[in-house]
């Protein structure tokens, strides 16, 4: 069924605490259907990151890893689009089938499509509003529900939902949730790189910068565009070195991704003498938020990834000396991400069903999960299913 560029108005998403009616919450069925400008204007003004992009969606849209349908929610406020909710109803996900395969009932898994905002690929989900319209995030979340039940999906629910205010609502309203996994972002507060190395501990700044050279020695760092055969090439091979499918990463997604996200590409690479790529940190800037989404690295080659410490430190020092306001290095290698700042921030799977017998089967298999997650030091069971 082809539903691309038509969209559907929700009425009367009932908000707690606000009259019926306030905003007006439409459903989008692909980001052919919105305007680009009016959408990035809100994720901007909210500080969202390239994950809410129109063109990040577009990409998705486009060479879906799995089989999905865009579902996005507009929040509106009289004639004034005031908030945004990325979603898609899930038919087929490997990341979300391999967390199902976590102890979860075998009734769950034969349900049918779920609705998620917006995908476990992406390192935040959840609706975003514009300031002075908070409760239009309380209206989407409300909006997500009803969309649900007219998709004719069994659950739905938030991707990611990054630990605060927004897990917190879910909780509260009854959402079973599970901490996947944790996201490492650092604020770049430092006005120049000197002073951000002279504000860590002298032991560990001492063993940083030794690492650093140790990496770096034989490569040149830098921020520079490889192609999308060698993305495709090096974020491959890191995948089958940890026995995991590439079709959590697609081909064909990760070079839609790289030609839609082009202007705002900011990728970390360690070339040989010869010029070769040997090692990259794929990432984006969006607005002040740099986010290094996918590692990539000749395994024939480096055994060890010997570069990470060299480009990790580069990365920080770019951030620092350019308009970047956060760096997120992505989820996992929380011990070494930590010794350079970087706070965790844990990410939660929030779903909820309508009939109460699958609601409570969700929240056992949460629990399940949420265990599972907390004997990895990567989350969701296995390093080799994160990105960065």
């Amino acid at each position: 069924m082809s539903v691309e560029g038509s969209t559907t108005t929700l009425t009367n998403p009932r908000v707690p605490g606000e009259p019926a009616g306030r905003y007006r919450v439409e459903l989008a069925r692909g980001v052919a259907a919105v305007d680009r400008d009016a959408w990035n204007d809100v994720v901007n003004r909210c500080a969202g990151a390239i994950f809410y992009a129109w063109e990040w969606l577009a990409a998705f849209e486009e060479s879906p890893p799995g089989v999905f349908e865009p579902a996005h929610l507009l929040a509106y406020d009289g004639e004034d689009l005031v908030g945004v909710c990325p979603a898609y109803l899930v038919h087929h996900c490997p990341r979300l089938e391999y967390a199902l395969t976590l102890g979860a009932p075998i009734d769950l898994r034969r349900d049918g499509p779920v609705l998620l905002a917006h995908s476990l690929a992406a390192l935040r989900g959840g609706p975003l509003a514009l300031p002075g319209h908070r409760s239009a995030a309380h209206a989407l979340v409300t909006g997500l529900e009803r969309a649900a039940g007219a998709l004719g999906a069994w659950a739905w629910g938030i991707a990611n939902a990054p630990a605060g205010d927004l897990a917190g609502r879910l909780l509260g309203q009854g959402y079973a949730a599970a901490h996947l996994t944790t996201a490492y972002r650092l604020d770049t507060v430092a006005t120049t790189p000197e002073r951000y190395w002279d504000g860590l501990p002298g032991r560990r700044r001492r063993r940083l910068r030794r690492e650093q050279r140790q990496g770096a020695e034989g490569l040149v760092i830098g921020e520079s565009r490889p192609d999308a055969t060698t993305m495709v090439r090096l974020a491959h091979a890191v995948l089958r070195e940890h026995d995991t499918p590439v079709d959590v990463l697609p081909e064909p997604y990760l070079r839609s991704l790289a030609r839609h996200l082009r202007p705002y590409e900011r990728t970390i690479t360690a070339a040989d003498e010869r010029g070769e790529v040997v090692a990259m940190f794929g990432g984006w800037q969006f607005g002040g938020e740099w986010a290094l989404w996918i590692a990539g690295l000749q395994t024939g080659r480096y055994s060890v990834f010997e570069p990470y410490h060299a480009m990790i430190a580069h990365s920080v020092e770019a951030a620092i000396t350019t308009d970047t306001r956060v760096l997120d290095l992505g989820r996992g290698n929380g011990v070494v991400k930590r010794r350079y700042g970087a706070t965790g921030t844990p990410l939660f799977l929030a779903l909820k069903a309508a009939d109460r017998g699958r609601d409570a089967l969700l929240h056992a298999w949460c629990r399940q999960v949420q265990a599972r997650s907390q004997t990895s030091a990567h989350g969701l069971g296995v390093a080799s299913r994160r990105c960065c």
